[in-house]
């Protein structure tokens, strides 16, 4: 370790970790003074708090914490884990050992999807959308990945990684409940597990009276809320695969509950899931295992978990979104949902 000069440089971008401290958590207080640079070719930072004195280094609490690598050579795995490059072909590009090329893109997506729990809570969602994606795996396993989606931000409130059970879309759903102030207006498609999910998360209990003096008490059962709307949109396909019709109905609230808000909201005089296709687009743009035809499928369930939470901060937080815009000033999904202010690096 070398230490630094008696003048030490302040920083005002980090926050002392320490529990016990009366400046915990707490940016733009100038408590955080540079102690010394560690690491074989000096890279990695060491910060020192000036009231409690506790050290802590300046990758705490990012996904290159623990690491001895710089970080330009970490910084290199996320490109390789976006385009489906295997763990051996990674360490070769990386220049790494192949437990560190597996390791780290591991921890990321644990960071990552902790993040996202802890930073997407109580925000406010005029509506979402809701769709699966199919995966192949190896040895010849499939996988799905339904995705919560909120419209007008096109920001990511769940992700899910599964079987196409009722089980996983109620975990979705979960997701949802928790992170949203109330419940929006939905899309969905035609999966018949879909409006059970959705009474699981949002449904109200029902006690229906029991008619007369004698018989059985009625069992409970739950009910969509009065406000609460949801629509399908259903795609009528052709043998060939082609889409020949699309289906509207509505499933709870009906076309009038539903239609109001959506014209209120200027998303047209129809309900339509265009942008959400979309989505799922980029999303196998981005994630190798999900494209139609490719080689790169993965071999890990948990790999392939793994690069889901990537490109979910990668698309959240870091790569802005054309459409949403003002002026010259670029936004992402997480800016334009009130997350954050600056696009993320």
């Amino acid at each position: 370790m070398i230490s630094t000069t008696p003048a030490q440089a302040r920083s005002t971008t980090f926050s002392c970790p320490h529990p016990d401290c009366t400046q915990c958590n707490r940016l733009n207080v100038d408590t955080i003074v540079h102690r010394a640079w560690t690491g074989q070719h000096q890279h990695s930072e060491r910060l020192r708090g000036t009231i409690c004195g506790c050290e802590c280094s300046a990758r705490a609490g990012t996904w290159m914490a623990r690491s001895k690598r710089p970080a330009a050579t970490v910084e290199q795995l996320l490109p390789c884990q976006r385009w489906g490059v295997c763990a051996e072909g990674l360490a070769a590009i990386c220049a790494v050992a192949l437990t560190t090329g597996q390791r780290l893109p591991r921890v990321a997506a644990q960071r990552a999807e902790t993040h996202h729990g802890q930073s997407v809570q109580d925000v406010e969602v005029p509506g979402g959308q809701w769709d699966e994606a199919q995966a192949q795996l190896r040895p010849r396993r499939g996988e799905w990945l339904p995705t919560a989606w909120a419209r007008g931000s096109w920001c990511l409130l769940g992700v899910d990684c599964g079987p196409r059970t009722q089980d996983t879309a109620a975990a979705l759903i979960a997701q949802v409940v928790a992170r949203a102030q109330a419940g929006p207006l939905l899309l969905t498609d035609g999966w018949k597990a879909s409006p059970a999910a959705l009474l699981q998360g949002f449904g109200m209990v029902y006690r229906p009276r029991r008619r007369g003096q004698g018989g059985r008490t009625p069992t409970p059962r739950r009910v969509a809320p009065q406000t609460w709307c949801d629509a399908q949109v259903v795609k009528v396909r052709a043998k060939a695969g082609h889409v020949v019709e699309v289906r509207r109905r509505g499933v709870f609230g009906g076309p009038r509950r539903f239609g109001q808000p959506w014209r209120l909201q200027q998303r047209g005089e129809t309900s339509q899931t265009a942008c959400r296709e979309r989505w799922d687009g980029t999303l196998r743009g981005l994630v190798a295992p999900l494209r139609r035809r490719t080689r790169c499928l993965s071999w890990s369930r948990i790999r392939h978990r793994s690069t889901v939470w990537l490109m979910v901060s990668l698309y959240n937080g870091v790569r802005p979104h054309k459409s949403l815009r003002q002026g010259r000033t670029v936004r992402t999904p997480a800016m334009a949902i009130g997350l954050t202010d600056p696009v993320w690096s």
